[in-house]
């Protein structure tokens, strides 16, 4: 799974957001088409969007445009506003997986929305200085980012 970590994302809405996550996955290993991948987020967003709520936004879509789990993150200290109310997500997860990986991607989800409703983990996440912490915080340590960024 290629995994990409921001942790200053400097964006003016979730569309700007979703467009420089996806950008640092374009060029890593299972991403076949990065300018697809920005897209069907995008579509996927429009038509249900993905703030979780506590600050919590997970964009994704099952696209053809990867052929492997992606994964970028971030966090954003002055918040991105999404959804229809405009409400400010500090913690950003983008993925992308590959349309046929229904189950997976499912697991995946329901695994990430777990661990990001636990207060005390959305508290560390808003504070570690560490690419890698935050990944462990997530539970997403069990495989190397292929590209961490830590702005």
């Amino acid at each position: 799974m290629a995994v990409s970590v921001n942790l200053d994302l400097a964006a003016v809405d979730a569309a700007d957001a979703i467009r420089q996550l996806a950008a640092s996955l374009a060029q890593m290993p299972g991403v076949a088409d990065g300018t697809r991948l920005v897209t069907d987020v995008l579509a996927r967003e429009v038509v249900l969007p993905t703030y979780v709520g506590e600050g919590v936004a997970l964009p994704h879509a099952r696209t053809d445009a990867v052929t492997t789990r992606v994964v970028a993150v971030a966090r954003s200290p002055q918040g991105v506003p999404f959804g229809p109310k405009g409400e400010l997500a500090h913690l950003i997860v983008l993925v992308g997986c590959p349309r046929q990986d229904v189950s997976s991607y499912l697991t995946f989800s329901r695994q990430l929305l777990r661990r990001l409703r636990v207060p005390r983990v959305r508290t560390e996440l808003l504070t570690v200085k560490e690419p890698a912490k935050f990944l462990q915080l997530l539970e997403l340590n069990d495989e190397a980012p292929a590209g961490s960024a830590a702005s």
